[in-house]
């Protein structure tokens, strides 16, 4: 059906008057005919006027249940769009046809089908009300029927669409009511349906059929006794007959109560009870019939689910007419007989409540059914037995069912008539219930009450002590029986060496236990006299025969131990009524005990000592006892048995002060607890019991926790037992852990514990502190020092492996934040300065003039004589003066805005924050180790690094937020923060030293972000600069200077003091000699006030700028007087003061230039190199500025551009130079230079080297940007020689070559084995120099031509280059694990397959940078040496990485390759020049789908045509060539030729390159059929066959001989058979 909506076909003829629901007027009686057979006619919609309507109407009726869905989703749309208030809603067509079609829908196997045939119902009643009403009578069965559909969705749908009028219960009673005559016919019509007229067999499989059925006949049934509950015997009398006609004779209702479906089943059930309250007349009638359904036929059938159901049906049937089981049954076996069968399945699945049921039933059986002869009854009662115990009786039913049979055994004894009889019927049926429950066996298993349901049993006893049934005499003999069983089970258990001691002993413990229950059990239900006196004795035997046994054999049957102890704690009555037993046990326990307690009985005795103590009140005598043996186990030597004896000793709190008062005791559970904590198990529960039962002493525990407490520091020790001794003893013993500073300790360690990566240790490890701090709080406790405040101190202070993390600490410190005041919480100022002060006080590396914000005054330090010593430092590799900075940060960010903090203590830490910030800025870009940190080598701990500069900036921000009387006093608490720290750095930066450098950086900071967050305003902003004396004499106080200029830098451009201080500065300048000690320092702040103003834009007169530069050249005229320090301020000068003289003439031009050479020749060492780096980097961006002079200006400076020229040579020579500068470790300032020296040399033309040969090493440097330096002039070069080399080759006809030093770079390919995994994805120097080396192989072969191409590749494979290189690839791309990389998701496409960029690779990560380089290398093999990677990958040994290689290659690189190529082919056709008159082109054709390559030529009005096919996975699989049409040879020598142009293109080195291959194809098809004579030989001179012929010789010589494949890859052009031979 369409998806548009369907349009409103209402018209004025068809609205109807509104009604309510109110009533049922409408109604009418007449029945409807059976519309639940699918033979039933479909209903006509030709009156239907809206054909989607249509449409879906007749979609309900297909046999798809998704099609009837659509089409009632349709219909259901279709009537909500056309509600009752829209022209009185749908047409009555429709109504019409829905009334046929509902019956039948809505018992459709789909339940979404049923479900919505329901809600259409009630839509259709909304929209129609009156109309619809009046059709209820023929839709009221299947509408209330599916009320009762098992599946919920279905019945909710169908009540709500009923529910919705009938809102009343007085409503539903007269709706029932009126539609009596419809349900009943609707029921009558459902049961005398069968499955093949409800479903169509053609269509619908068997079963689907049958629950089809099986639902219509259960709703059906559920609708009767629905109408027969509801409904008073008034209103049934009125439809009597209808009633007659449903339940007379029907053979097939009453049959349902054998069906096959639980649903229809207790359907039937649920009918016959409502039957017989309401008809009982009907079913009298009918008594035979229903005996036979319910007695003979129900009974032995399948009742599962619903065997409940029919016993309450079949005891309200046996009630109301009991002849069902006797005069009325007419089957064929016995009604006892169908019962012992019924009783034989048990409860099938049912619950508890059947077998109470049961019981009920057999009890109101008719006499003469129940057997009353001994031999019947044991049958019954067989069965019965089997029932409860089948296999799949529930297990939880059994105490229901042995009280069910109990009480039927007394129901059929009653009525014996001999009490003999009743005596050997009890024998039979209950007595072996007793034998079965002390000593379980699996032949007797139906006996089985359970081992735990002793009160059955104990109902079994008691039945068969009542005095009527005679059978005392049989219970006294078979109870002695029993108890000599036992006693026998004690006596002839397996010795200590058989295996299965334990198991015998422990099957005696089991039955003594038992016995024992079982005796309390009946003592307890107040038996006579007579009864306890038999039980006592025959336990008093028992326990004297126990007793015996221990004394025999030692104690090793323990089973007999257990006996005792069971007797003790279980009937204490039978002992206490026996003084003799007393006796004998008080002897036992006195003279025995101490010889027995390392026995295997030693647990049950000990026990049984503590029961006979709390029996018999004999405290004296269970001291004694109790240290005797204690004493006789010190005395042994250790051994596990002692340890359980000791164990079990100690497991009483009644013996707990005796534990403790004993030292040799004591002594051996101390030494248990210290093994304990090791890990030897059965120590540990020792150690568990000693604690537990308080037998341990106060000092001892302490000893234990000092124990625990140094194991917990020690990386071998067994954490989780740890943890589970400190719980144990937290849980017992919480004042021991208050004792001194103890808890202080334990905290610490499990705040450490607390960091671990193992989540279940750290969990557990919080968990117990936070029992701890709650076991700590005592109100009543003097006052003293926060325990988590000396934590925190003690950590800061003290770094080791054991401190506890940062990240811990602040932690602890926020949540102590709430009781202890917040400036106790953050590092002592003092300490932490102590701890930076080191690091202050040494003099910083000179080429951080290239890093720091004062530039070059870092020249005028001088070298310090300290040396630094090796701090302590955490886990991480912290020292003290870094954790602080790390704490104190992140409590800032944590706690700054919630709390104030005072602003002393807020100065203090910012000053310090502020100087660690600019330590940490220098170490870092130094790669300084051993320091603030040990290395940074593991990016984790970088990372740490820097989110501590981040989290820094971010606290001094948020701190200096509310800052705006920064430059005045001011009362806002941030101002004066503020003013304080500015005051403090100014006076600390006043000074020559390096603590006054690093102040003088902090400073800088300091107004950089004063000015970023407040901005600056020049009204008061002039007078602070005049109130600082630092601008009056700048050279005295150069360090403030400089932090002060470089901290506003361009916020004072318009400032006039600034100005004026310039152009004094400039003057200065000009007058100054390199002779005088000043000099440095006013060149220093000459460029520090340049740097305010722009380039070009300095406000001083150009005269005077002049001087001063003629001054500066001056001194770069003896290059080798200037000082290093000199020579950088001196071009930093030149860099902002040229380009305010540019059009100055004057050999300042010519001198500079020469100053840059010279001063990058100069002989460097590996320790003068970092003072020279910020000489080399000012000198060369002032040649570079010199030369944007002459590239951008208008007017160029002839005296510039003339030296240019002059020095160009040297410049560029000296720029190469600098990439052999002895680099040692890679430093922030080294990267500047480089970085730098490799934009300058991208300028350099391939023109100026002069010996390329020098530049391949460099490819090999462990400096990634020397290598990208020496990369990209070498990238150039290669590609722009190729095409001078090709013609070379020509003219000299010799092989090309590949640079001997480029294939050096090969010979050492790395291998993805000998790197860690964890460094796989970074691109190290070794791995990054020998991909580059194949991008520039890779280069020689762009621009080469094929004859060039060809050498090269035979290079390659000579030397076995390009296997280790496929090798590396498919390891480090996965294919090696059959995991190759997804190129989508790395974000890799064509673009980046076919090029590889190397500046942009830089930026990205490089994981990313390595992935992109080896599938552009990947994909120029594949273009350039394809039959090389072919070879490669038949050869690879690992089907694995051959599958995933094929595949990947497949998917990603085969279509590019074999576009590059048929474009090659399309290019080089297009090339060609047309033939003369009397010759035909060589005709070529292209097909990018199919990947094919035709050539054909016309021959005498016919093309002769070959085709090359290249495959899908190209080029790991060949091209194949074959004919298409022959032409004017023979079959023979066209397979010849085709076979020939085949071995050329497999057997070649080169790839399928038209320009090379195609000419081959020319010579055969164009060539020889052009029967030129001028360019033929007339013969073959090995064969005399004529070349016209075809001579196979002629090329087979070509495909043997190498040379005619350099003749041929030298030309463009066709080629004569002469060069083939």
């Amino acid at each position: 059906m369409s998806k548009r909506q369907f349009k409103s076909q209402a018209s004025s003829s068809r609205v109807a008057s509104g009604t309510s629901f109110g009533g049922f007027g409408g109604f009418g009686t007449g029945l409807a005919g059976s519309a639940l057979s699918y033979l039933n006619e479909p209903p006509n919609l030709s009156l239907v006027t809206d054909a989607n309507v249509v449409v879906a109407l007749k979609n309900t009726a297909k046999k798809d249940s998704t099609t009837k869905t659509k089409g009632l989703e349709d219909l259901r749309a279709f009537v909500q769009a056309h509600p009752f208030e829209l022209n009185g809603g749908v047409e009555q067509s429709i109504v019409d046809a829905w009334v046929k079609i509902y019956p039948r829908i809505s018992i459709d196997n789909s339940r979404r089908v049923r479900e919505l045939s329901h809600n259409l119902q009630y839509e259709l009643l909304k929209s129609t009300r009156r109309r619809m009403e009046r059709q209820i009578p023929n839709v009221v069965g299947a509408w209330l029927a599916g009320t009762y559909d098992r599946d919920r969705p279905v019945s909710r749908a169908a009540n709500d669409g009923i529910t919705s009028f009938l809102d009343t219960e007085d409503k539903v009673i007269v709706f029932w009511r009126k539609c009596q005559p419809q349900i009943l016919q609707y029921a009558q019509t459902a049961i005398q349906e069968t499955p093949q007229t409800l479903s169509d067999e053609r269509t619908t499989s068997a079963d689907d059929a049958q629950d089809k059925y099986d639902r219509v006949i259960g709703s059906s049934l559920s609708l009767v006794v629905n109408l027969l509950n509801k409904l008073s015997q008034e209103d049934i009398k009125k439809h009597q007959e209808a009633y007659d006609s449903f339940f007379s004779s029907n053979k097939t209702l009453w049959s349902f109560a054998s069906s096959k479906n639980a649903f229809v089943r207790a359907s039937t059930d649920h009918l016959l009870r409502v039957a017989l309250d309401k008809e009982a007349a009907i079913i009298e009638s009918d008594i035979e019939l229903v005996s036979t359904a319910f007695v003979a036929e129900g009974l032995p059938s399948s009742q599962s689910g619903s065997s409940l159901a029919f016993l309450h049906a079949l005891i309200r049937l046996t009630m109301a007419f009991p002849e069902v089981w006797t005069t009325a049954y007419r089957g064929k076996k016995s009604s006892l007989t169908r019962l012992r069968q019924f009783l034989e399945k048990g409860s099938q699945g049912g619950p508890a409540e059947f077998w109470q049921a049961m019981g009920a039933l057999l009890v109101k059986l008719p006499s003469g059914v129940l057997p009353l002869d001994f031999d019947g009854a044991v049958d019954l009662f067989s069965a019965y037995r089997r029932g409860i115990a089948s296999r799949e009786e529930p297990r939880s039913n059994a105490a229901f069912a042995w009280s069910s049979y109990f009480a039927i055994v007394k129901h059929i004894a009653d009525r014996l008539a001999d009490g003999q009889m009743s005596e050997k019927l009890l024998s039979v049926t209950v007595f072996p219930v007793f034998r079965q429950f002390l000593r379980p066996d699996a032949e007797h298993s139906s006996w089985s009450v359970g081992t735990m349901n002793v009160s059955a049993v104990t109902k079994a006893f008691e039945l068969c002590t009542q005095p009527q049934y005679q059978a005392l005499g049989l219970l006294h003999e078979e109870w002695h029986r029993l108890s000599e069983m036992l006693t026998s089970s004690m006596l002839t258990s397996l010795p200590e060496q058989s295996k299965d001691h334990s198991k015998s002993q422990d099957a005696v413990v089991t039955e003594s236990h038992r016995w024992f229950s079982l005796q309390a059990e009946i003592m307890k239900q107040h038996a006579p006299d007579s009864i306890t006196k038999f039980l006592g004795d025959s336990s008093c035997i028992i326990i004297k025969r126990a007793v015996e046994i221990l004394v025999n054999r030692r104690g090793k049957p323990y089973g007999a131990a257990g006996a005792v102890e069971a007797a003790l704690r279980l009937t204490p009555q039978v002992i206490k009524s026996s003084p003799e037993i007393q006796e004998d046990l008080s002897e036992f326990f006195q003279i025995h005990l101490s010889s027995l307690i390392t026995s295997p009985s030693s647990s049950h005795l000990i026990s049984s000592l503590n029961c006979f103590r709390s029996l018999a009140s004999r405290d004296t005598f269970y001291e004694l006892t109790w240290q005797d043996a204690t004493d006789s186990l010190l005395a042994s030597p250790d051994s596990v048995e002692k340890m359980h004896a000791i164990k079990s000793l100690i497991s009483y709190h009644s013996a707990a002060e005796m534990a403790r008062k004993d030292v040799g005791l004591q002594e051996y559970l101390t030494s248990g607890a210290q093994r304990a904590l090791q890990g030897d198990t059965e120590a540990w529960e020792l150690f568990r019991c000693a604690i537990t039962f308080e037998a341990l002493g106060k000092e001892r525990i302490s000893d234990t926790i000092n124990a625990i407490i140094d194991r917990l520091g020690t990386p071998k020790a067994d954490t989780n037992r740890l943890l589970q001794a400190l719980e144990l003893l937290c849980q017992k013993c919480p004042d021991v852990l208050r004792q001194g500073t103890t808890h202080i300790t334990v905290m610490t360690r499990l705040l450490a514990l607390g960091e671990t990566s193992d989540t279940q240790t750290s969990s557990r490890a919080n968990a117990l502190k936070s029992i701890i701090e709650a076991s700590q709080s005592n109100p009543d406790s003097a006052p003293k020092q926060s325990p988590i405040l000396q934590i925190i101190q003690e950590n800061l202070e003290f770094a080791g492996i054991q401190s506890l993390s940062i990240e811990t600490l602040v932690s602890q410190a926020v949540v102590a934040s709430q009781e202890i005041q917040l400036a106790d919480l953050f590092p002592k100022p003092q300490i932490w300065f102590k701890e930076l002060q080191p690091l202050l006080e040494q003099t910083p590396n000179p080429s951080l003039a290239l890093t720091n914000p004062l530039g070059g005054a870092v020249f005028l330090l001088q070298p310090s004589a300290t040396t630094m010593s090796h701090n302590a430092q955490d886990l991480d590799g912290f020292s003290p003066a870094f954790r602080m900075a790390l704490y104190a940060c992140r409590l800032l960010s944590q706690i700054g805005k919630s709390q104030q903090l005072q602003v002393d203590c807020h100065v203090d830490v910012l000053h310090l924050l502020l100087l660690t910030v600019e330590i940490v800025n220098d170490q870092i870009g130094l790669q300084v180790e051993n320091q603030l940190w040990s290395s940074l080598a593991d990016p984790d701990l970088e990372s740490q690094v820097q989110d501590f500069l981040s989290e820094a900036q971010k606290s001094l921000v948020t701190s200096l937020g509310a800052a705006f009387g920064w430059r005045t006093a001011s009362e806002v608490a941030q101002g004066d923060l503020s003013r304080k720290l500015l005051a403090r750095l100014l006076k600390d930066s006043n000074g020559s030293s390096a603590q006054s450098f690093y102040a003088g950086r902090a400073l800088c900071n300091l107004l950089t972000n004063l000015v970023e967050i407040h901005g600056w305003q020049t009204i008061g902003g002039e007078e602070w600069l005049s109130s600082l004396d630092v601008f009056r004499a700048p050279t005295s106080n150069i360090f403030t200077f400089t932090a002060v200029l470089s901290g506003l830098k361009e916020m004072l451009g318009s400032s006039k003091l600034v100005n004026t201080l310039c152009n004094r500065l400039v003057s200065e300048t000009a007058g100054a000699s390199t002779n005088s000690e000043k000099t440095l320092g006013i060149l220093i702040c000459l460029n520090a006030i340049l740097s305010v103003y722009e380039p070009a834009e300095l406000p001083v007169v150009q005269t005077r700028l002049v001087f001063t530069v003629r001054q500066i050249t001056s001194w770069m005229a003896e290059p080798s007087a200037l000082q290093t320090a000199h020579a950088s301020e001196s071009c930093r000068s030149l860099l902002s003061i040229m380009p305010s003289i540019e059009g100055v003439y004057g050999s300042h031009w010519q001198i500079s230039l020469a100053f840059c050479t010279n001063l990058w020749n100069r002989k460097v060492d590996a320790e003068s190199l970092a003072p020279a780096l910020p000489a080399l980097y000012h000198s060369i961006r002032l040649k570079g500025l010199l030369q944007k002079f002459l590239r951008e200006s208008e007017d160029k400076n002839d005296d510039l551009e003339d030296a240019l020229v002059a020095d160009a040579a040297e410049l560029d020579q000296g720029l190469f130079q600098l990439l052999w500068l002895p680099r040692g470790t890679e430093t922030q300032p080294s990267r500047i230079v480089d970085e730098l020296l490799c934009r300058e040399l991208s300028l350099v033309p391939i023109s100026s080297i002069r010996d390329p040969s020098e530049l391949y090493p460099l490819i090999a440097s462990d400096f990634q940007l020397v290598q990208i330096a020496a990369f990209d002039v070498l990238h150039r070069l290669i590609r722009g020689s190729a095409e001078e080399i090709s013609v070379q080759v020509i003219l000299e006809k010799t092989d090309a070559q590949l640079p001997e030093e480029l294939l050096s770079l090969l010979l050492d390919p790395p291998s993805v084995r000998d790197i860690p995994d964890d460094d796989l994805p970074q691109l190290h120097a070794p791995v990054r120099s020998y991909l580059l080396s194949w991008e520039l192989v890779f280069d020689s072969y762009v621009y080469a031509s094929y004859k060039v191409r060809n050498d090269y590749s035979e290079a390659l494979k000579s030397g076995n280059y390009i296997a280790p290189l496929l090798d590396f690839i498919s390891n480090a791309l996965g294919h090696s694990a059959a995991q190759s990389l997804n190129l989508d998701k790395a974000r890799i496409t064509t673009e980046h397959i076919k090029a590889y960029d190397y500046k942009s690779a830089s930026t990205e990560t490089d994981e990313r940078n390595m992935q992109w380089l080896l599938v552009n290398l990947y994909y120029q093999c594949l273009k350039f040496t394809p039959n090389l990677v072919k070879n490669w990958w038949i050869d690879c040994r690992s089907k694995q990485t051959r599958l995933a290689t094929e595949a990947w290659t497949e998917k990603h690189f085969s279509p590019l390759v074999v576009s590059d190529t048929l474009d090659e082919v399309v290019k080089w056709s297009q090339k060609q020049e047309s033939a003369s008159d009397d010759e035909k082109d060589l005709i070529i054709k292209v097909s990018r789908k199919s990947r094919e390559v035709y050539a054909g030529y016309e021959v005498d009005e016919m093309q002769m045509q070959i085709v090359i096919r290249l495959p899908a996975i190209y080029p790991l699989e060949g091209v194949k060539v074959d004919g298409v049409s022959r032409v004017a040879v023979s079959e023979k020598k066209w397979q010849s030729w085709l076979m020939i142009t085949q071995g050329v293109i497999t057997f070649s080195v080169s790839p399928l390159h038209i320009p090379y291959e195609y000419p081959f194809l020319t010579t055969y098809l164009e060539w020889l059929y052009n029967r030129r004579s001028d360019h033929l030989p007339q013969e073959c001179d090995r064969c005399t066959e004529r070349a016209d012929g075809m001579c196979d010789l002629l090329f087979n010589n070509f495909v043997r001989q190498k040379d005619a494949g350099q003749t041929l890859s030298d030309l463009q052009e066709p080629v004569s058979l002469e060069l083939l031979v």
